[in-house]
């Protein structure tokens, strides 16, 4: 037994620190490793003409302990990609690799990689991108307006920016907008990459209530490009509202259904009334009461039990006494089963 024993401990007193070296040793080649790491992997370069040479630099540093070697940057995607700074980078210093993108051969949205090959154990590879649209003659930025919810007697103004990307001098003749909805002014932009116009629409305080789809023109020199719709969406918003603003009777099993109500109410305190209500749904018919004490009112709807299956589709039309929505409609639809 004792010798036993005697052969275990000088076992233990063997390996246990070639054990413990070994861990130390292990620690020591992971705490010295290089580490990468980009102040940005994806740079969008926005709008370019086709004649236009894209230069950008990918900064990085070497967050780690060990010694960082750049072994090779490679550019598959028609770039030229260069390694600015010294291959090797020591630990805390940055470097950077310059990307050279010319747009001549390419329309349209796009997105071309670069790849970077080092020593770095965690990331021996990364993938950088570079990415815009390419245009032709010239760019619209936006491409379309959305003025969203507007109260009646609100001034908003959104900016448009028409761009000069292809060769032929750009010029801009005149703005084509309904009066009734817009006011216009225009100035000339120049900036570091580009040149053009700025438009600003704004939505005139007297424009009428209720949805805004619309079309602005623009009047250029351009001769493939001779005038350039923009469309534009809104909402203008009355002082009355209705909710909802689109009813689902949902799936009405025949010969039974549960009444369906709308709540019409204003924003303020201003009296109005509803002058009738008409329904162009067959087999539904609506009845209006009034909440004096929340100045509301309720428009129950309910679906006749001789009604056939099949689908119900139209809309609800409330007439009032404001001048700004005499007339508000409620698209209503649903589905009979039997």
């Amino acid at each position: 037994m004792k010798k036993y024993l005697l052969v275990v401990i000088l076992t233990f007193l063997i390996y246990y620190p070639l054990v413990i070296f070994g861990q130390d040793t292990d620690s020591q080649k992971k705490v010295f490793l290089p580490n990468i790491q980009f102040e940005e992997r994806v740079y969008d370069f926005g709008i370019a003409g086709q004649q236009e040479k894209i230069t950008h630099n990918y900064k990085f540093k070497n967050v780690g302990k060990g010694e960082l070697v750049i072994k090779s940057v490679r550019a598959p995607c028609g770039c030229i990609a260069t390694l600015v700074t010294s291959k090797r980078v020591p630990p805390g210093v940055t470097g950077v690799i310059k990307v050279t993108f010319e747009t001549r051969k390419y329309k349209g949205k796009l997105t071309k990689s670069i790849f970077v090959y080092s020593n770095d154990p965690d990331e021996p590879k990364i993938e950088l991108k570079i990415s815009g649209v390419v245009k032709t003659d010239f760019a619209l930025k936006p491409e379309f307006l959305h003025f969203g919810d507007v109260e009646k007697g609100e001034t908003v103004t959104k900016t448009l920016k028409l761009i000069q990307v292809g060769q032929e001098q750009l010029t801009l003749n005149r703005v084509e907008a309904a009066r009734e909805y817009f006011s216009t002014s225009i100035s000339s932009f120049k900036d570091e990459r580009h040149k053009g116009f700025k438009i600003d629409v704004s939505l005139k305080p007297s424009a009428p209530v209720g949805r805004l789809m619309e079309v602005i023109t623009l009047h250029t020199n351009l001769k493939r490009h001779p005038r350039i719709d923009v469309p534009v969406w809104g909402n203008i918003l009355g002082r009355i509202r209705v909710k909802p603003q689109r009813l689902s009777l949902g799936l009405i099993k025949k010969g039974s259904y549960s009444p369906k109500k709308i709540e019409v109410k204003a924003t303020d305190q201003f009296d109005f009334k509803i002058v009738k209500v008409e329904s162009n749904v067959p087999f539904l018919s609506t009845k209006v009461s009034e909440v004096k004490k929340s100045k509301r009112f309720e428009i129950t709807l309910k679906v006749d039990k001789k009604a056939p299956a099949g689908r119900l589709r139209g809309q609800i039309s409330i007439y009032t006494d404001d001048p700004d929505q005499a007339l508000i409609k409620v698209p209503v639809y649903g589905l009979i089963t039997n």
